[in-house]
């Protein structure tokens, strides 16, 4: 890396601390974070094909994923924003915040690399984790390891996990 993008690097982080307030940065950072986990997987956005089934309830949802991730976008938001305003130990629900931006990327057809997922649930790595887990055992999610670098693992919505975020932004 040269002089100069340490200098730009530097300066970019001055404007960040002056300027922005800790909740951003921190959407900042999870926007980069899957930056990378896209660029480390090639994915690219006009390659997504619908892989719904016909006819279910499933497939309804899967049809209607992008306009019911909006929705789930417009709640995580939400749901962040409290954070400005209220201590952040009384407004925990790291489950729900995962599986909302779960399904956001699900219907972008996005991998979610296990650290970026616990950047979404705005709690400790370690807590994170521990519902990680919770909810894998719920059945609601599923893990599997990246095939370009095996430190890398993904967590991903499981049809049972799809069909109960579905149902609720369907109500929403």
């Amino acid at each position: 890396m040269g002089e100069t993008t340490a200098v730009k690097k530097q300066e970019v982080l001055k404007l960040l601390a002056d300027d922005w307030k800790a909740s951003d940065i921190r959407e900042l950072g999870t926007t980069l974070l899957r930056l990378a986990d896209s660029l480390d997987q090639a994915w690219n956005g006009s390659n997504v094909k619908s892989i719904f089934r016909w006819p279910s309830e499933l497939a309804r949802i899967e049809k209607n994923a992008l306009n019911l991730a909006m929705k789930a976008r417009v709640i995580y938001e939400q749901r962040g924003r409290r954070w400005d305003h209220l201590p952040a130990d009384l407004l925990g629900e790291p489950a729900w915040d995962m599986l909302l931006d779960l399904f956001i990327q699900f219907a972008g057809g996005a991998k979610v690399s296990t650290t970026s997922l616990c950047m979404a649930s705005r709690v400790p790595s370690t807590t994170a984790l521990r519902y990680i887990n919770a909810l894998e055992e719920a059945g609601l999610v599923t893990r599997s390891t990246s095939e370009f670098d095996k430190r890398v693992t993904f967590v991903a919505l499981t049809d049972q996990g799809v069909l109960a975020v579905g149902r609720y932004l369907e109500q929403y």
